[in-house]
């Protein structure tokens, strides 16, 4: 939620957050969307890790679940994804059986849209427009159960979700690089960022693995994830992939580094996946990755592994194997 848009409406509506009301805040970006906001008495909903940190070390309580606990006020930041978007306000409906509930978004992340859509199911109090997003909201009880979203099946059998990576199919260049690694790898390896568990999928399509780490800061992806990976060698991590220490060094990595972060584009993400890659493997290891073809990761692959190679690829992405890492 824009700072600006929160001091605007607290200008203008005065009455409409008080410091008493136990409120429950879905979705924030950061700690500091929520500095309006009284921390004793108020909950984030969130389930992307490095957010969670970010906002238990402020001090703000987060679940990854709603409780039963019932609350006077919800804030629903909107994702970029129409239907999680639904599903959060949805959520807080539960949250909030009687009470406000403020939908806020940037219209980049298609608020607009949201709001056309809610202005049919509910009667909209008001809708204020402010620094390139606007802020609505609405009272309760009101019966949005439609807008709930559960798991659906795609190609292949595998479980997915709203506003997960690859929702509504098997990510091109994932299947690229899952074409590879289903023969090959052995002993003892990673899968960083790896979504609702594709990649690992086909890894484990061989047996000469003995362990695999799954790594995801999505809990929502990561439930997937478990649901789709039924195998005893997998061993789950919800946390930043940034921050993960093996256990022991690896034999081989697989990945398909994301470059955007909460919505954002963030290209540097994919080389800082190289050097916790470069850092985990053994002298011996090796990394296989996929990325967009226009994403320069060589340059950074030179400076921590001794020798790299392309083996596969297409006009939008190629597929690296980079082998004995450089420890630094």
């Amino acid at each position: 939620m824009s700072l600006e848009r929160i001091k605007f409406v607290q200008s203008k509506f005065g009455s409409l957050f008080q410091k008493s009301d136990l409120t429950i805040f879905l979705n924030p970006d950061a700690p500091s969307y929520c500095l309006s906001f009284a921390f004793e008495r108020l909950v984030a909903y969130q389930t992307f890790y490095p957010v969670v940190d970010q906002l238990e070390t402020a001090g703000i309580k987060c679940v990854q679940n709603i409780p039963e606990q019932k609350f006077d006020l919800a804030i629903v930041t909107i994702p970029k994804s129409k239907k999680l978007a639904r599903h959060f306000i949805y959520l807080a409906t539960k949250a909030v059986p009687k009470g406000l509930i403020v939908i806020d978004g940037d219209k980049t992340s298609g608020v607009e849209s949201v709001i056309r859509d809610l202005k049919k199911k509910v009667k909209i109090d008001t809708v204020v427009s402010k620094a390139h997003g606007k802020t609505a909201w609405f009272k309760t009880p009101t019966n949005l159960d439609e807008y709930k979203d559960i798991p659906s099946r795609i190609g292949g059998g595998f479980e997915t979700q709203a506003g997960v990576f690859s929702s509504d199919e098997i990510d091109p260049a994932s299947k690229l690089l899952g074409d590879i690694i289903s023969s090959g790898l052995s002993g003892t390896g990673a899968d960083l960022g790896g979504g609702w568990g594709y990649l690992t999928a086909r890894a484990l399509e061989t047996k000469d693995i003995r362990e695999l780490h799954f790594i995801e800061a999505d809990l929502r992806a990561l439930t997937l994830a478990k649901s789709n990976l039924n195998d005893e060698r997998v061993k789950f991590c919800w946390g930043n992939a940034l921050q993960w220490e093996a256990p022991k060094p690896l034999d081989f990595i697989i990945m398909n580094p994301p470059f955007h972060y909460m919505g954002r584009a963030l290209p540097r993400l994919g080389a800082d996946f190289i050097k916790v890659a470069s850092r985990n493997l053994k002298k011996s290891g090796s990394l296989l990755m996929v990325a967009n073809r226009h994403l320069p990761y060589e340059d950074i692959i030179k400076g921590h592994f001794r020798s790299f190679s392309e083996l596969s690829g297409s006009k939008k992405f190629k597929v690296i194997c980079a082998e004995n890492p450089i420890k630094l």
